[in-house]
């Protein structure tokens, strides 16, 4: 056949595709080229033919297209010839052709490949592997077969690079779980070899263009390792496998990073901008894909070869060094620091599983010292370079990764070597296996050190301005992420080492033994019986950490203090006064939290030397603010006073930096929260016990001096050096206060192995001798005294709350503090000039007052709360009292003084508790009124309605309906707030709506009102299982259904359907809504009207698939517990109206259950869930069920499609028929019957759905 015409019409459309008047007509006619009945043989001989680069190109993607669509009539031979006549054409003309058009067709080649796969023989792909194989190793250039081994990877892999071949998704998860093991194997393998090649090949030829050649192979077979050591290997695993079928987790992270870094990093990989392909970047997405995949073990005698592993160090070496000259590949360094990465984490048991010629452990020992031999040459070549420099990021950075990579891998393999009856540690295992393992860490700990003085460094440079500008300071800047990144890996090395320890692993140590020695080996090592156990490999490892913590703490500290000193040279002239009084957006305690606990672990590690040199460094910079306050005070003494004499920049660098060393003690001496159970850590323990005295113990020294600093901070308010106070500390002193004061305070000697008799002499009970009392007095002065001098801070004056809330949740401390003769003032301080703090704090000090007066004598109990009860009615009295007057009450100083009075009732409402449970009952009984006349005047004040509702959201979560005395209390309680959620509604009659997004308050009004009616379903539940089950009388039990389901028929008469499908919004709708349906089905059924119900059907369909994950899987939780009742005549009492609305909203939810569950990308752990839901309604709908399989058979175009979805179907129903989770149901008796048990479910799920949508998923 002639094709010259062909020919001539794709070069003459070619021509017009480059001319914008003719571009979009010729581009058709390109397109329309592929769907020839003679495609295949015209492109073929347009490629061998035509000398117009762009023709040849569009006729091998007319080749590609023809193949696709027409590979029925092609058949497997013809493909595979085409395939291979493609594959000799590419190989004879390498050299003529384009490279785009030669890319080309190796894509095309690749693509025949695969869609032929599954038909071809072992054989046949064995043949074509072996032809790849040997074209890669061949060194031609360029290479064919890199290039189609690479597009070959990328369509069997799947994801966004594979082609669409409108297959089903059993057709390509068949290709990539045959392809996987062997035939990939072998591809790797050939780039391996490539890449050793071409390493003697550089060495030998100096050449540049031949060096040219080289760098271009080497870059293109590390493409191949690269995304091989990133493949997604399949799993027999049923979780696996219905994880593959349904695509990714929705909910899955997708920030890219390179690690835990809490500051976002300013590029998304380690190379940042990369060129025209994706590999080298950082593509590590979420939990599991952070991590190295898990290989079979058929991958063990090529991955855990010593030799392979330094060859990837070496080509990285090898392209650092080709980044000098002109012949360097651009992204070769990006990809071999991937592959380094990714080859530094290998783990699995299959991987490391024992085998004939070989132990588990012992490979892993062996594997562990290939990397960390590699590894330390890397580092210690990083720590060379100018860190200063912003062309060493990407080297820094992957560095960090590597080694947090191998480190966290590490730890999570467990060894399966027992030693004296114990398995061993798996650090254990690497010091006692490994003699590398030591020093490895020792260089590790030099780097992180490398990097803190890299940071020191650029703050002393020029440098660190242009730094300021591009990333906010130089905590954002590479050198500190990295940092964080090995602060983790080191943070995961010590808790693993403490863990061991909790579990007496480990007798305690000195940690000032051996500190001095520096790194050791593990020969050193001995124990009975010429074996190293935990005990001794462990103990060993904890020693080596004691003493590389001091050079890493000191350096941090160093490296804060000179932050300090250019903060404070950069504030000195700023006209709005100290920097220590501007603000922070956030908190250093919550901004900088990882870093202080690495800080404080490390501490613990050498409590001796760490305490020394904290208090040392508070101690000594205190004196010298104490020094500077004096100067300037003998000076106004002596009338000699001026503002130019004050060295203000001294006073601020002096007040940051007790800031930094009290943050840092703080994270030191105690943990995180304030209950009983939150004890003084162990290791701070053992110090204090140790030292001789309270004068030589650092620990009591360090929070005595917390005490001196803050009473010298908080000087009289008329004093004439109170200006130059700092705010800042002085929140900063009591946020210490508030984590260490509730843990020492007291302290209760039972609660300890050993008891440090320093600790209990300064803090402990004044029956053991101890201070606590006046300490405790001391703090209760120091309060009134903050509130006095930073009455306009809300921020301190926060904190100082937040330390006294902390206090009353330790019942010990509360006691002595309403027995101390300052609280009864305390309280009458409050309480007389609330009027003088900002209103955000009137709530939380209120909450304050009414728990600590739980712990004093019942009369003061009853004083103060009828004090703090006064300050709320006067708030919330006056419109009541004067609402003949519209100003008045419009007058925006009566609304804030009534939205401060309902702050104060929340804050109290928080604050409630079996001591003063009666009296905040009676004060919201006492209130209820007010607050309906509120709601009726304030109709259209939104922000009253949303205070309203969050008070009504307070007292049904924190009142204990339980504790009321009797049923008519009960029924009081309910119809009270049945009677404000009622004159909501009535107040809300007529108002325009906000759409969503357009009001932040509306939607917190929304999530509020939802919040009551939930908190009031868990409130009078108890522990009954649903509504037929309750221990309180039918009657209550009814009053409170009646008000939990006007709840929610309130909501849905006060918003609009765009409100609730806000994503935060409908969280909180379907939380509600599962409650209901779980614990007041029948309630819902007779009182929710139709209309209501529509609205919910309406919300359930919204919520099958939702983006959200808890909405969908507890929108699947109620469709089943919903479905359950019906199926067993739960609607025989409702109208026929209500019961056909039910039907078809059954058969809607049917409908797209049963479609997301079959095409939808789907999250696997809603699986189960969501096909039970399925199931209940099948039930219920089965003729609707079989006409949604028929609509699916009508989808189909072959007798084969059929029969297959027939098969699945029948064997699905067969499944459900001798269900035992199916039979319980529907022969349930009880009034409210369980739903189905979706774990019973599983296995015929699994098969139903993973078959169905094999057959239906095409791509």
């Amino acid at each position: 056949m002639n094709f010259n015409q062909a020919l001539s019409e794709l070069e003459d459309a070619c021509a017009d595709f480059q001319v914008p008047a003719t571009r979009f007509a010729a581009e058709q006619r390109l397109q329309e080229f592929g769907k020839r009945p003679d495609a295949i043989a015209a492109g073929k001989y347009i490629l061998a033919n035509s000398n117009l680069p762009t023709a040849q190109f569009f006729a091998v993607r007319g080749i590609k297209d023809a193949v696709i669509d027409s590979y029925a009539v092609l058949g497997i031979a013809d493909a595979l010839a085409l395939r291979d006549e493609l594959f000799q054409m590419a190989t004879s003309n390498s050299r003529s052709l384009e490279s785009f058009v030669l890319d080309s067709l190796c894509w095309v080649i690749a693509v025949i490949t695969k869609r032929a796969w599954v038909e071809s023989t072992e054989d046949q792909r064995t043949a074509f592997t072996k032809a790849l194989y040997a074209d890669v190793i061949q060194h031609s250039t360029p290479s064919i077969g890199i290039i189609t081994t690479t597009y070959l990877i990328d369509e069997i892999a799947g994801g966004s690079k594979c082609s669409e071949f409108h297959l089903p998704w059993e057709f390509h998860y068949s290709c990539k779980a045959s392809f996987e093991n062997t035939h990939m194997l072998h591809l790797f393998e050939a780039s391996l070899k490539v890449l050793h090649s071409q390493l003697q090949r550089s060495i030998e030829t100096p050449s540049t263009d031949r060096q040219l050649s080289i760098t271009f192979e080497r870059r293109s077979a590390l493409h191949i390792v690269e995304k091989v050591l990133s493949w997604e290997f399949t799993s027999p695993d049923a979780n696996k496998v219905i994880s593959a079928s349904f695509g990714y987790s929705r909910s899955a992270a997708k920030e890219r990073s390179f690690g835990g870094s809490g500051r976002k990093s300013r590029s998304a990989g380690i190379g940042g901008d990369n060129d025209d392909d994706e590999s080298g970047q950082m593509f590590l997405e979420g939990e599991d894909q952070s991590r190295t995949p898990v290989f079979p073990s058929a991958w063990q005698s090529l991955l855990l070869n010593s030799d392979v592993i330094s060859l990837f160090f070496s080509v990285y070496e090898a392209t650092f060094k080709d980044q000098m000259h002109a012949h360097f590949s651009p992204g070769s360094t990006h990809i071999a620091l991937q592959c380094i990465i990714q080859i530094s984490g290998l783990r699995g048991k299959d991987l490391f599983g024992t085998s004939e010629s070989r132990d588990g452990d012992a490979a892993r020992t062996e594997y562990a010292r290939a990397i960390m031999r590699s590894q330390l040459q890397m580092i210690r070549h990083v720590c060379s370079m100018n860190l200063k420099s912003d062309g060493v990021e990407d080297n820094v950075m992957a560095t960090t990764q590597m080694i947090r990579r191998f480190i966290e891998t590490q730890l999570d393999e467990q060894p399966s070597t027992v030693v004296s009856g114990q398995r061993l540690h798996p650090l254990a295992l690497l010091v006692i296996g490994a003699p590398e393992a030591i020093e490895y860490f020792d260089e590790v700990s030099k780097f992180i050190c490398t990097l803190l003085q890299a940071a020191s460094d650029i703050l002393n440079s020029d440098a660190v301005h242009q730094i300021d500008e591009d990333f906010g300071d130089v905590d954002n800047y590479f050198v500190m992420q990295a940092f964080d990144e090995l602060a983790n890996a080191w943070s995961a090395v010590i808790n693993e080492i403490h863990e061991w320890e909790e579990l007496g692993g480990a007798a305690p140590t000195n940690p000032q033994q051996d500190a001095a020695t520096g790194p050791s080996n593990s020969s050193d090592l001995s124990s009975t019986n010429g074996q190293i156990d935990n005990r001794s490999a462990l103990s060993t490892f904890l020693q080596f950490l004691a003493s590389t913590a001091l050079m890493i703490r000191s350096g941090y500290a160093r490296l804060r203090m000179l932050m300090c000193e250019v903060a404070a040279r950069s504030g000195a002239g700023d006209s709005e006064g100290s920097i220590m009084d501007q603000g922070l957006l956030e908190k250093d305690y919550v901004v900088y939290e990882d870093q202080l606990q690495f800080y404080a672990m490390l501490a613990r590690l050498d409590m001796a030397t760490s305490m020394d040199k904290i208090h040392e460094g508070l101690r000594s910079r205190y004196s010298a603010l104490r020094d500077e306050f004096k100067r300037m005070e003998s000076q106004i003494n002596s009338g000699i006073y001026s503002e130019s004499s004050t060295n203000q920049q001294a006073i601020d660098l002096f007040h940051e930096q007790i800031h930094w060393i009290v943050l840092m003690l703080g994270y030191t001496l105690a943990d995180s929260g304030t209950s009983e159970r939150v004890l003084i850590p162990r290791p701070a323990v053992r110090y204090s016990a140790s030292c001789a005295s309270p004068e030589q113990d650092y620990i009591v020294q360090s929070i005595m001096l917390i005490f001196e600093i803050l009473e010298f901070e908080l000087m009289s308010p008329s004093a004439a050096l109170a200006s130059y106070c700092s705010p800042l500390l002085v929140e900063t002193l009591f946020w210490a206060l508030r984590r260490v004061a509730p843990v020492y305070l007291l302290i209760d000697q039972s609660d300890y192995r050993e008891v440090s008799n320093n600790i209990v002499a300064a803090f402990g009970r004044s029956a053991d001798g101890g201070n606590s009392v006046a300490i405790i007095q001391g703090l209760l002065g120091l309060v009134r005294r903050n509130f006095g001098l930073w009455s306009s801070e809300e921020d301190v004056l926060h904190m100082c709350v937040d330390m006294l809330l902390a206090f009353a949740q330790r019942s010990n401390i509360a006691q002595e503090i309403t027995q101390a003769p300052q609280f009864t003032p305390l309280v009458l301080y409050f309480t007389s000039n609330l009027h003088m703090f900002p209103e955000s704090t009137h709530s939380s000090i209120v909450e304050a007052l009414a728990l600590l007066s739980c712990h004093s004598v019942s009369d003061e109990h009853e004083r103060s709360f009828s004090e703090l009860k006064t300050l709320i009615l006067i708030s919330l009295n006056q419109v009541v009292q004067d609402a003949s007057s519209k100003a008045q009450y419009q007058d925006f100083r009566v609304i804030a003084k009534i939205l401060d009075g309902l702050d104060m009732m929340d804050g109290i409402l928080s604050a409630a508790s079996f001591q003063n449970m009666d009296m905040i009952f009676g004060l919201f009984f006492e209130v209820q009124p007010i607050f309906e006349r509120l709601l009726s005047v304030y109709a259209g004040e939104h922000s009253v309605l949303l205070k309203i509702i969050q008070v009504a959201e307070s007292a049904a979560k924190y009142l204990d309906v339980s504790s009321l005395p009797d049923d008519e209390h009960k029924l009081a309680f309910s119809r009270n707030i049945r009677a404000i959620l009622l004159k909501y509604q009535s107040a809300n009659d007529g108002l325009t709506t906000y759409e969503v997004g357009a009001d932040v308050e509306s939607m917190l009004e929304v999530t509020a009102l939802m919040s009551v009616v939930s908190n009031l379903v868990r409130n009078e539940i108890g522990f009954a299982p649903n509504e037929a089950n309750r221990s309180i009388s039918k009657q209550v039990s009814d009053d409170f259904g009646e008000t939990e389901v006007f709840g929610l028929y309130c909501i849905h008469t006060t918003t609009t359907p765009s409100q609730i499908l806000a994503p935060n919004v409908m969280r909180s709708y379907m939380h509600l809504l599962s409650e209901l349906v779980q614990y007041r089905t029948p309630s819902l059924i007779r009182w929710l009207p139709a209309e209501s119900w529509k609205a919910v059907l309406n919300m359930l369909i919204e919520g099958i698939d939702h983006d959200v994950y808890d909405v969908g899987r507890r929108t699947y939780e109620s469709i089943s517990k919903l479905g359950a009742l019906i199926k067993l005549g739960g609607l025989e009492g409702a109208s026929s109206g209500l019961q056909e609305l039910f039907h078809e909203g059954i058969k809607r939810i049917l409908t797209k259950l049963l479609h997301a569950l079959l095409f939808s990308p789907f999250d696997a752990g809603l699986v189960e869930p969501a096909g039970a839901a399925m199931v209940t309604l099948g039930l219920i709908e089965p003729a609707h069920l079989q006409l949604c399989f028929n609509e699916l058979f009508a989808q189909g175009e072959s007798a084969a499609f059929m029969e297959r979805l027939s098969a699945t179907f029948a064997k699905f129903n067969a499944d459900l028929e001798s269900s035992e989770a199916v039979r319980k149901l529907v022969s349930s008796n009880e009034p409210i019957p369980d739903p189905i048990d979706s774990s019973e479910l599983r296995q015929p799920l699994f098969e139903f759905l993973v078959n169905t949508r094999a057959v239906l998923r095409v791509r």
